[in-house]
């Protein structure tokens, strides 16, 4: 006979009862735990407080604006003269000094003028020189015929006024019986001659009187060219003014941008070529005009640049703007027309920075600033 089972184990698996599993026993808190808790939330929410208390203290009587950016000197590279480059001689971001040649024109038409104008003042001095000397034999040669013109005029008046007076004679002789008649002819023609002699003295006389005049007309013939002189000399030195116009140099200091320039393009006078930035940079705040009594020229003001976060550059107001952007606008508003809607205007303010901050960063204009200025 085999041995008995036990009796647990003829019975099914589901009617085993299970062990009792011991649950943990949620710790009781202590009392200095409870009392931490207690204290904490207070705390944190005066530090808190405190915080924006401080805050809100330290943006007290502040006037701020982010409508503002940083310009420059901006100078606009042109040619005086117009020509074709030949050769540029500076890139974009490049660096530059006052003088430096920028660019090249091709030097043969200012040369060509220049010749022009070198041909021109010789031939107004020739022309000039040829007039003098014409005026001066003119001059004396008219005051030597209007000389003579008047001594043969009073000897013309003299042999007439003799001939005159034998003619009243021999008339008087003639009714007496003391002359034949055939003198007084022969008075009578004598005159005749004296008178036509007397009228060639006049004419003589005048027309050295116009010869002399003639040579006044001369003169100013002379003033004339002497002036085409002072002109021919005067585009002689535009011509080599223009002939150094072909090297096209950097007013100032700075740096080049928006080049334009080619070698082979033909340029006009005034046509923009590059761009030359100079100068330290400034700031142009534009505040409303509800902050205009917080603005002061002379007062500090912090400056936040957008692409250097969390610096700060110190600064001092210039000068404020003596009207708003809008009357300073191409089309400014006309608020007499009926439909007037009333909009807050800003006032810009000049600010300029501290050149040991702006050494330091590299500033260029159009960037986004935020202003900061303290009511006085």
């Amino acid at each position: 006979m085999g041995t008995a089972s036990p009796p647990s184990a003829l019975l099914p698996r589901e009617a085993v009862a299970p062990e009792p599993v011991a649950r943990p026993q949620p710790a009781k808190p202590s009392h200095s735990g409870s009392r931490a808790g207690r204290w904490l939330l207070p705390l944190l929410g005066l530090g808190v407080a405190a915080g924006l208390g401080g805050w809100l203290m330290s943006q007290r009587g502040l006037e701020s604006t982010d409508d503002a950016q940083l310009q420059s000197h901006l100078t606009v590279i042109a040619s005086r003269i117009p020509g074709t480059i030949v050769k540029v001689l500076v890139e974009d971001d490049q660096t530059v000094a006052e003088g430096d040649p920028l660019l090249l024109l091709d030097p043969r038409d200012a040369q060509a003028r220049l010749s022009q104008a070198q041909a021109d003042l010789i031939q107004a001095r020739r022309e000039a020189l040829a007039l003098r000397s014409a005026t001066g034999s003119s001059t004396n040669l008219a005051a030597a015929a209007l000389d003579q013109a008047r001594g043969e005029g009073i000897a013309a008046e003299g042999e007439l006024a003799r001939a005159a007076a034998d003619v009243r004679r021999l008339e008087t002789l003639v009714q007496e019986g003391g002359v034949s008649r055939q003198e007084l002819d022969r008075a009578r023609a004598g005159y005749s001659q004296a008178r036509g002699a007397a009228l060639r003295g006049q004419a003589s006389g005048r027309s050295a009187q116009a010869s002399l005049d003639q040579v006044t007309v001369n003169r100013q013939k002379v003033a004339a060219a002497e002036a085409r002189i002072l002109q021919a000399q005067a585009a002689l030195e535009r011509a080599r003014l223009d002939l150094s116009y072909d090297r096209v140099v950097a007013p100032s200091a700075g740096r080049i941008g928006d080049r334009q320039a080619e070698p082979g393009s033909q340029v006009q006078p005034g046509q923009p070529l590059m761009t030359l930035v100079s100068g330290v940079p400034w700031v142009e705040a534009h505040f409303k005009e509800t902050q205009l009594a917080a603005l002061r020229p002379g007062q500090p003001a912090e400056v936040r640049v957008d692409a250097f976060p969390g610096r700060v550059f110190h600064g001092t107001v210039l000068g404020i703007a003596p009207a708003s952007g809008a009357r300073f606008a191409l089309l400014p508003p006309d608020n007499a027309t009926g439909n007037f809607t009333k909009v807050v205007q800003r006032v810009t303010a000049r600010i300029g920075l501290d050149p040991r901050d702006v050494a330091a960063a590299h500033l260029v204009p159009g960037l986004s600033v935020r202003v900061q200025v303290r009511r006085p």
